[in-house]
């Protein structure tokens, strides 16, 4: 689960130049982040991948952002992604943020904070910490939120994710 490779751009790096179906108009006094995490490869075991991508995008601070991982899966990257999103936006000292991720498996688990009510047998450790610092990382906001959207509204961090490979 270690970053190989990771990469910030000044501006959009040269994407296909289609249109992007986001609603970019900031809601009030969220700053608002998107995140992606993209498969690069299968190794064929338990669901871990050769290499993943992870892309932020956060259009009102113009961060756009990708890495590399290795030997995680494709909701272990998405994860990851989401993290990484928490951490640049903290970084920046944005303590009012919402997310967007189209991955539910993420969305509910960051809204959902059942960790200690999951029972042993049914509790994936790796995803188990993942969410744990998800949910220390949400208690350094002010307000936040995490929201699912169509993968066709998070097109430039599903870009972002892509360049990484």
């Amino acid at each position: 689960m270690k970053i190989l490779q990771e990469r910030m751009f000044d501006s959009l790096p040269e994407l296909p130049k289609e249109e992007y179906n986001v609603n970019y108009e900031l809601e009030s006094c969220y700053t608002e982040c998107f995140s992606d995490g993209a498969t690069i490869g299968r190794n064929g075991k338990l669901g871990t991948v050769k290499e993943v991508g992870l892309g932020v995008y956060c259009p009102e601070l113009k961060i756009y952002y990708c890495a590399k991982a290795k030997g995680i899966s494709n909701n272990e990257a998405e994860f990851m992604a989401l993290i990484r999103a928490m951490e640049l936006l903290l970084e920046r000292g944005v303590i009012d943020a919402k997310f967007y991720m189209d991955s539910k498996i993420i969305e509910a688990r960051a809204n959902r904070p059942f960790i200690k009510k999951m029972k042993p047998k049914h509790r994936n450790e790796r995803m188990h910490n993942f969410q744990r610092e998800v949910l220390e990382l949400a208690e350094k906001f002010n307000s936040i939120n995490f929201e699912w959207i169509p993968r066709e509204q998070n097109t430039v961090a599903d870009e972002l994710s892509n360049q990484a490979k």
